[in-house]
Parts: C-alpha cells; sequence; structure tokens
C-alpha cells in the first residue's frame, strides 16, 4: 500500500467522523469516499495498515474510528499541504 493511498483513507475516515475521535465510520462510507466499489478489499488492507499504526481503529466489522493519534495526523497532514 502506498502511503498516499493511506493518507487518503486516513483523510476519509477522519472526516466522515467529522474530526471526532472514536465516532464510528461505516466502510461503505469510506469506499465511497475515496470512489471505491462498496466492499473493495483494499479499504480493509488499508483500515488495518492504518490500526497498525494506532491512526484508526476497528469499532466492529464493518466500522472504524479514528484515534486521537489519527486525527492529529490528519491535521499535521493538511496543515503541510496547506504551505
Amino acid at each position: 500500500m502506498s502511503r498516499r493511498d493511506l493518507l487518503h483513507v486516513l483523510t476519509a475516515v477522519v472526516e466522515l467522523a467529522g474530526d471526532e475521535p472514536g465516532t464510528s465510520v461505516d466502510v461503505a462510507a469510506i469506499d465511497e469516499r475515496i470512489g471505491r466499489g462498496r466492499g473493495d478489499l483494499r479499504t480493509q488492507l488499508n483500515l488495518t495498515s492504518l490500526a497498525a499504526d494506532g491512526l484508526v481503529e476497528q469499532v466492529d466489522a464493518t466500522h472504524w474510528a479514528p484515534t486521537p493519534a489519527g486525527v492529529a495526523r490528519h491535521r499535521d497532514d493538511e496543515d503541510y499541504a496547506s504551505r
């Protein structure tokens, strides 16, 4: 998985969660936000990778939530991109 793909998925999770750590987001909504078909396995792989880095956490089989570290990382990336 590319860093770009991971950041794209993290951005989708954080924005769909309203920048609130712990807010549950449906994988189907993430797929839709990033332009993938429902149930695209790449999304699950990316979420698992982000979870290994402590940026998201799995809520249940179809929902994930950003962690405080994930929201902070997203903000840092947005700040960097706006320079």
